[in-house]
């Protein structure tokens, strides 16, 4: 008879489904077991609870796997804090049945800690190791807050891990609870993370609508005719329809599970924003479960059934893994919060179709979700972190796709190291049964980078960037490589040829932040590639810089020489900068009487910008307003009210006082002084080429006062040298002796800056910045 493994798993069978009623990923994680010992021709008996009547009490799974069903009282549903009555009479049931098998098993693999006593006293009476999954532990539990309802169960779980050969983790963060709270050698700790159903590898289509084929070909090379094949057709709007999604819940409908705590942070989004808050969808539960969750969100909201009438709370019940799937294609972002979960599979289902996820730092979601890469992390019970998280996703319905790309690549990259399957077959057998899978996610190069229809783009091929580099400078590319800096806002490509560097710089409409914290123009959730490219090239022109070579309208390709970076390391050096921008930042005549007779309409700042953009071609004009003093602090007043609720009452005063205080200093535009500004200059870039000062990135080119081209520099300046707030006067004194600046303008712009930071942080990032308010106190000083 050939080798076999035993599994002991008492409280999940594998064939309950999860999400109802006690039934969870423990169950789906035995179903899982039993398929791939299936596809590896490996022997398995399993020994669980026969908790149904209709359920056999043997059952051939596949061809390699039997069940065993073992009577525990009245073959009924029963709590898993019973079984411990019922082992002795299992530990003699397994022993009966692995006598008739005539030999013993390769090893003992228990689940759990009540099936863990029972492997380890078959394992003492059989003499053969076990190796035991952690599944939770009390211990744990306890530390992070959480109820435990048996006080007794951690002495059985030191006792367990003491005696297994190996212990089988989920995460990292769980392995840490085992070395810490239970003193285990971290040698015999295996993290083997979680196995993942191909309907979430590969969904029923892709983020634009492409249906998965029918082939056994790989998930590259559907990528790949996904690409090539997909007949987006040339947008006749730019409608968010096929970006509007719901907020997601997928598991037990389990008190623990935070769930009050999630439908209290969208009731808080509801009230807000009414029917333009995306609905929240629940799968998962039993009905007598759904009505117990009801009750608790009834005492949030007594209108839940008119929400439930109106589609804005779905309750989708108990679906399969396929179901699953479609329901995350459209999920704006996946809702987790419990005190805590060790495994959490849903969140890394999710990330596999492109879902960002919001999970608390426990267990799981702490070793695999990052802030702003591919979802966020918000302590468990803080209601107001988590609504402002989800409010994210409304005022910028295309964040889910931009942090959906870093999630896929996540996702991905955490199933390659876990080698699921294969760190099992090394617990039992000691040797490993097939190579690691390939990898095919491919690298998201900026966290900004929108693909979702109507704003779909694909990388160019190295043909076409070698094809555009010969046409513009006459040489053949020797060396071409791409840059991977996660922070670009467009594909940059090294070239060499004949000893010179070159650059070139692809332009691709990407996500506008300014959405999720700036009311104006707060529609406009992507930055257009063909405006940003013409401001550039413009920029370029108008300044005759010495960096174009070349360029490409049709593709938004720029060929640049490449320069080295200027460091602005001092007063003088940052003089000398100034002094470049002021000196090339001439305009015609025409330009400034148009943002003269615009501006003097005295619009609010999201007409006066739409007509900006529209009536002069060759700038950008960005909704923070940067290039202009009036407009600015106009536009800081509307932040402010906009995120009443994101700042705290001290930082909001002092933010109300610098409004007024700048308000009330601005000084009036005329004709004269009107330049082109770049509002996004910042040291990363300033460069030194062929002895001369040389500025890149023109996209933000604007008209406007001089001042407002050269305070990002100083704001720069400040921060990076950590200036104390008593040496500022010294520094605009320095300023004062610049030709052509206005010190009073220049230092309301900067304060602009700095304000603009607080607004950002509180916002996005949900920290105080008590560092930039003290620069902005000493400004209005000034």
């Amino acid at each position: 008879m050939e080798r076999y493994i035993v599994l002991i798993t008492m409280h999940a069978d594998p064939a309950m489904a999860p999400g109802y009623d006690e039934w969870g990923g423990t169950h789906t994680y035995m179903k899982e077991l039993l398929d791939e010992f299936g596809k590896r021709k490996i022997r398995c008996l399993m020994f669980t609870r026969r908790s149904m009547q209709y359920l056999p009490y043997e059952e051939q799974y596949n061809e390699y796997c039997t069940v065993y069903r073992l009577t525990n009282g009245d073959n009924e549903p029963m709590s898993k804090t019973l079984l411990k009555k019922y082992h002795s009479q299992n530990v003699e049931q397994i022993l009966e049945i692995i006598k008739k098998q005539g030999r013993l098993p390769e090893k003992l693999h228990s689940v759990y800690w009540n099936s863990g006593r029972i492997a380890a006293d078959l394992s003492e009476k059989l003499e053969i190791p076990f190796v035991h999954s952690i599944i939770s532990n009390s211990r744990g539990r306890v530390k992070r807050g959480a109820y435990e309802p048996m006080p007794e169960r951690e002495f059985y779980e030191q006792e367990i891990y003491d005696k297994a050969q190996w212990l089988i983790c989920v995460s990292d963060d769980e392995a840490a609870d085992l070395m810490t709270l239970y003193n285990v050698d971290k040698d015999k700790i295996v993290v083997a993370g979680q196995y993942i159903h191909e309907s979430f590898v590969m969904p029923s289509h892709d983020p634009n609508d492409f249906p998965r084929l029918n082939s056994t070909i790989s998930r590259g090379s559907q990528i790949a005719a996904a690409e090539k094949y997909n007949k987006i057709a040339q947008p006749k709007s730019y409608d968010t329809f096929w970006a509007q999604k719901a907020f997601t819940y997928i598991g037990r409908m389990d008190r623990n599970k935070g769930l009050k705590h999630i439908f209290s942070s969208w009731n808080m989004l509801y009230n807000k924003y009414k029917n333009l808050c995306p609905p929240l969808w629940l799968a998962g539960g039993s009905l007598p479960e759904i009505e117990m969750i009801r009750s608790d969100f009834k005492e949030i909201n007594p209108d839940l059934t008119i929400l439930e009438q109106y589609g804005k709370i779905v309750w989708w019940g108990c679906i399969d893994p396929y179901g699953l799937s479609t329901v995350l294609l459209r999920t704006s972002v996946l809702l987790t919060h419990s005190l805590y979960e060790p495994g959490g599979r849903v969140a890394v289902e999710a990330m596999c179709e492109g879902v960002p996820v919001i999970g608390t730092p426990n267990g799981f979601a702490k070793d695999t979700i990052t802030d702003w890469y591919n979802g966020f992390l918000v302590k468990f019970g803080d209601v107001a972190e988590l609504s402002a998280r989800m409010e994210h996703f409304i005022r910028q319905p295309y964040l889910s796709n931009t942090l959906g790309q870093n999630a896929i690549a996540a996702a991905k990259e955490l199933m390659g190291s876990w080698r699921f399957i294969e760190k099992h077959l090394k617990c039992y057998f000691d040797c490993e049964s097939s190579p690691k899978d390939e990898n095919n996610a491919k690298p998201v190069l900026s966290h900004k980078k929108i693909n979702l229809y109507p704003y779909c783009i694909s990388r160019y091929s190295d043909e076409t960037i070698k094809q555009f580099f010969h046409k513009c400078s006459g040489c053949t590319a020797e060396q071409l490589h791409i840059l991977t800096n996660q922070n670009n806002s467009s594909d940059v490509y090294m070239v060499k040829c004949n000893n010179n560097q070159y650059v070139i710089k692809r332009t691709y409409t990407r996500l506008a932040i300014s959405p999720m914290y700036n009311p104006v123009r707060k529609n406009e959730y992507a930055r257009n590639a063909g405006k940003m490219f013409k401001t550039e090239l413009q920029a370029y022109k108008r300044i005759n810089s010495p960096l174009l070579v070349g360029y490409d309208e049709f593709h938004a390709l720029l060929l640049l020489k490449k320069a080295e970076p200027f460091y602005v390391s001092s007063v003088d050096r940052l003089k000398l900068c100034i002094k470049n921008v002021l000196n090339n930042c001439q305009i015609s005549k025409d330009e400034r009487e148009k943002y003269i007779d615009i501006i003097l309409l005295n619009d609010t700042p999201d007409k006066t910008i739409e007509k900006l953009n529209n009536e002069i071609e060759d700038f950008f004009f960005d909704p923070s307003c940067r290039f202009s003093g009036k407009l600015c602090w106009q536009t800081a007043a509307e932040m402010l009210n906009y995120n009443r609720s994101s700042i705290p009452s001290c930082i909001f005063m002092v933010l109300i006082d610098c409004v007024k205080h700048f308000s009330s200093t601005d000084e009036e535009n005329t004709l004269e002084r009107l330049c082109a500004v770049n509002t996004d200059l910042t040291f990363d870039h300033v460069y030194f080429f062929d002895g001369q000062i040389c500025m890149i990135d023109h996209e933000k080119t604007a008209v406007g006062e001089p001042e407002a081209g050269v305070a990002r520099l100083i704001h720069d300046f400040i921060i990076q040298q950590k200036l104390e707030k008593s040496m500022l006067p010294e520094l605009f004194l320095a300023m004062n002796e610049i030709d052509g600046l206005r010190v009073r303008n220049l230092i309301s712009f900067v304060a602009f800056g700095f304000f603009h930071d607080i607004i950002e942080k509180n916002v996005i990032y949900c920290t105080n910045d008590t560092e930039n308010l003290k620069i902005l106190q000493e400004l209005m000083r000034l």
